[in-house]
Parts: C-alpha cells; structure tokens; sequence
C-alpha cells in the first residue's frame, strides 16, 4: 500500500517568496495546515511577516533554503511547500523571457523539492506562464514535477471568483503525490460558484471571516506623531506633517501623510534648533512615502487570501479522495 496523507493531521508547510503573507492566510482560512518557515527576500515584507507571525522564522534567501537551514531554525520534516514564484519572467507586461531571465526561480523551486522532498507542493503565477516560450515552460515545469514524483493539476483562478471586483488572474498548480490522476486540468472545477465568506464549509463563513481579518495587522507600523498639538515640537511647526493621527490604524496604513512646506519667510523666522526640527519633520515624511510605496508594490504582488483558500481545499479534497483509494 502507498503511503497517504492524512487529512485531519495538520500539515507543516514551507512558504516560498512569501511577499507579506497571503498564501498563509490563505491555508488559515481552509485549516489544516500551518506554516513552519517563510523565505522572503524584501525587507519591507520582512517586516510585514514578523509583526503577523512574530513565531515564524524568515529566512530571506531562497538559495539559502536547505535541509541544513531549515533545521537551524528550528524545522524537521515539511509535508507541503508553497510559492509565489517571481512573475516578472512571465508578465505580459515585460519582456517574458522565462528560461532566459534571471529572475526566473522555478530552477531553484525544484532544487528545493529535491532536496527537501514534500509530498505535495503548490505554485502561484500569472497567466503568462502558460504561454512563456509558446507554452513549452509550462510543459518543462509539468514534466519535472510529473519527474520526480508528482501528479499535476492546474488552472486559472480569478479574484472575482471570490467575490472581489478586480480579475487578478492567476494561474495555480498543484503537486501531489500518490494520486490515480496524472495532468489534470480542473477548469471545470475553478468555475464552480464558490460563496467567498463560506470556503470549506456552509456554516463556517463567519468565523473564517473573522480569523481572516484579525490576521491582517494593517495599521502595525508605527507612525511618527503628527506635528501638532503636545508633540514636543514648536508650536510654529505645527500642521507641517500630517500623519492622520486621527484615522484608523487600518486607513493610516493606507493613507499618504502630506508636508505642508513653511515658505522662505517662514523659515528664515526659525531658530536653529526649531530649523532641525523642520529637517528632522521632513525626513519622516520622505520615509513615509517610501514606506507607502513599498506597501503599495507589496499589495500589488500579494496572493488574495480567499483564492488561496480554494486551491487549499482543493488539496484537501484530494487527500480525502486519496484515503478513499488507499
């Protein structure tokens, strides 16, 4: 008898070019997994990833990633692996030179698999990679997975799937072991209408909702005291930056603190240690930008969450239907 993955155990998985964590909510949402390690090279994201799961060690380096490292950190045996893959190789918007471009990490992906020998795996891109040198990437990828082991699955998922207002298309496979079914497409599968706040199961909407939101810290950064009222500063530099102390925590972190500039009479009117401190005002707010920005570039390659969720409990589903064939 092959060996089978057991359902109801928790599953430890490893999270590959982890970007700020939405395939781990992902997975927090459908349960049954828990993520052990994440490997995740911008430190902006770094950062993101330490104030959600302060537990979790980082290891930044994807080419860092071995047996040796990981247990330096604390982790054994990994069931599954997840990765979000650089897309830029694969982009429409680029230059889509796939083998070609160094950037392109699937070659370290299955260094990884090799070494590390999960039993299932997923992978999240963009839809140009099913095109990527007419289409003979794809096929490489499937063949090199179908090589060491794996039956394949694979299809697109849209965030309007899940209720959002955007496309977001996205193209996700699934690596198992031990299935009866070899390169399967489950398109028939991503068009089923799936309730986004039910994922998993009909009277669970609500709770997974919640775990969701209480996971997401997005006013966590701390922001520098608006200059005004009792901020230690002079009174004359009041209302020079504005960080919208007043707002939510959740818009603060969406939000672009302004500077308003004192003009030339102004500033000449200052005193030397109330010049520095309009110097030292402005440096906060050229930081806040870049901050806003980075946030800005990690949303946009962030992984949705509920999308994640379905492809989990589709896993989940194989496992079930793996035990049936045991």
């Amino acid at each position: 008898m092959t060996q089978q993955i057991a359902p109801q155990n928790t599953q430890e998985v490893l999270d590959l070019c982890s970007g700020i964590g939405g395939f781990t909510l992902g997975h927090m949402i459908s349960g049954g997994f828990k993520t052990v390690a994440f490997c995740e090279i911008n430190e902006y994201c770094q950062q993101v990833l330490s104030l959600r799961f302060p537990h979790i060690p980082i290891i930044p380096d994807i080419h860092d990633i071995t047996t040796e490292s990981l247990y330096r950190v604390g982790v054994g045996e990994v069931d599954g692996i997840i990765a979000g893959l650089p897309c830029p190789p694969f982009s429409l918007a680029g230059k889509r030179l796939a083998f070609q471009d160094e950037r392109n990490l699937f070659g370290e992906f299955k260094r990884i698999l090799c070494e590390i020998r999960p039993k299932w795996a997923i992978v999240e891109n963009v839809p140009g990679l099913l095109v990527a040198e007419s289409g003979q990437f794809l096929r490489t990828v499937l063949w090199q997975f179908a090589s060491l082991g794996f039956d394949v699955e694979w299809g697109v998922l849209s965030a309007n799937h899940v209720g959002a207002i955007h496309k977001r298309e996205r193209v996700w496979i699934i690596a198992y072991s031990q299935s009866p079914r070899r390169h399967t497409s489950w398109s028939q599968y991503t068009q089923e209408r799936t309730n986004p706040a039910s994922v998993g199961s009909a009277n669970a909407g609500n709770s997974q909702k919640h775990r969701l939101t209480n996971s997401v810290e997005y006013g966590a950064f701390s922001q520098p005291a608006s200059s005004r009222g009792d901020d230690g500063l002079s009174t004359r530099l009041d209302g020079c930056l504005l960080t919208h102390t007043e707002l939510t925590p959740w818009l603060c972190a969406a939000t672009v603190p302004s500077f308003s500039r004192l003009s030339r009479r102004e500033i000449a009117a200052l005193t030397q240690q109330e010049l520095a401190e309009y110097h030292q005002l402005y440096t906060q707010y050229l930081a806040l930008r870049r901050q806003h920005k980075q946030q800005l570039i990690a949303l946009g390659n962030a992984i949705v969450p509920q999308c994640a969720a379905l492809i989990f409990e589709r896993l989940k589903r194989i496992f079930k239907q793996q035990q049936k064939n045991s």
